[in-house]
């Protein structure tokens, strides 16, 4: 039988004065990224602890969420960790981080509009940013708008109705037009990129952060909602019926509930680590979790998380930011000291 797993620190890093919106690992897990609320980018050197980076956009906007571009192995260093933030000034910025230029600022044309959320295709070929009720998809050679993705088909889902807080692209071959997004309006949207409005939805999750991913086989779609009941949810896609809620605290105990503000599946295939955290809604910060196969193998206390990123399957990384300023770095191992998840099994 596999040996069980549990979380080892790795380093907290030092707080950069704003909180922790959003942490990104980039591709190779060298750096990590965290957007903060002063509008800066904070990229860390993943051996060291130490911020590498910082990256500044204009007006001091917050920068709600990053995303790293994907590369494939035979880029060039010039085309490598580019990396982009969504900004409440309705602005994507894309930088190079290793040279700290800012490559290209770019929005909604015609429209001043919040950008809260963002996300790559996987083959990098597009971009979509979420706003008050609008996804604007873009053209990442040209970083020209391609479609506004607004409103239902007036038969299964009216579309978004307030702010969309987080998104994510289908990531398989079979359907690199699909898109999934969710926010404050209680909803799940599925778009179709080739129509301009959502197709169908889910009612029920109430996203309030970077609390909505799909499992890499395309699958699975995790929810965390801001609420006491039932925060965190695992959906089929392709039924759109819930498979399975995830308990946060053992039966009998009379804690106070975590309201999520983020929730995330490790990058193996099935998805089969998950981390997640918010918030209390009475005084006492919040709390931070990561599950394998439904039961918890490590809590964070007394930490408001915001956000969460898992490295590589193999890497065994996992970051948390938090309201706090500052990213906590964990790894997952098992028993015996061995890394990452396709070592051991809950």
């Amino acid at each position: 039988m596999a040996s069980k797993l549990k979380l080892a620190p790795v380093f907290v890093t030092e707080a950069f004065d704003t909180e922790a919106f959003s942490v990104r690992f980039n591709a190779d897990d060298n750096f990590l990224a965290a957007a903060g609320a002063h509008g800066t980018v904070s990229v860390f050197n993943v051996s060291t602890g130490q911020e590498a980076y910082r990256l500044k956009s204009g007006g001091g906007h917050p920068a709600k969420q990053v995303c790293w571009r994907p590369e494939k192995d035979s880029a060039s260093l010039r085309t490598k960790g580019l990396l982009v933030a969504a900004s409440t000034d309705g602005r994507l910025r894309q930088w190079h981080v290793t040279s700290g230029r800012c490559l290209e600022e770019f929005g909604p044309q015609g429209e001043d509009k919040q950008l809260l959320c963002v996300d790559y295709s996987g083959d990098g070929t597009r971009l979509a940013a979420g706003a008050t009720k609008e996804i604007f998809v873009f053209d990442e050679e040209t970083k020209k708008q391609i479609v506004c993705l607004q409103g239902g088909d007036s038969q299964t889902t009216p579309g978004h109705s307030s702010r969309v807080l987080a998104l994510r692209f289908q990531q398989t071959l079979d359907e690199p037009w699909s898109l999934i997004s969710g926010g404050w309006d209680n909803s799940v949207q599925f778009w179709d990129l080739r129509v301009g409005h959502a197709v169908r939805a889910i009612f029920g999750p109430h996203i309030c952060g970077d609390a909505l991913d799909l499992s890499r086989d395309g699958k699975r779609l995790l929810t965390g909602s801001w609420r006491d009941k039932d925060p965190i949810e695992i959906w089929d896609v392709g039924q759109g019926e819930r498979l399975e809620a995830l308990p946060w605290r053992s039966q009998g105990l009379e804690e106070p509930s975590c309201q999520m503000y983020t929730a995330r599946f490790s990058k193996d295939p099935e998805g089969s680590l998950i981390a997640a955290g918010g918030s209390f809604a009475n005084d006492g910060g919040g709390e931070a979790k990561v599950f394998s196969s439904g039961s918890c193998i490590g809590t964070m206390v007394r930490f408001t998380c915001l956000s969460a990123d898992f490295g590589s399957p193999s890497s065994g990384l996992i970051a948390m930011g938090g309201c706090d300023g500052r990213v906590r770095v964990m790894r997952v191992v098992s028993a015996d000291g061995s890394v990452g998840k396709e070592n051991a099994q809950g």
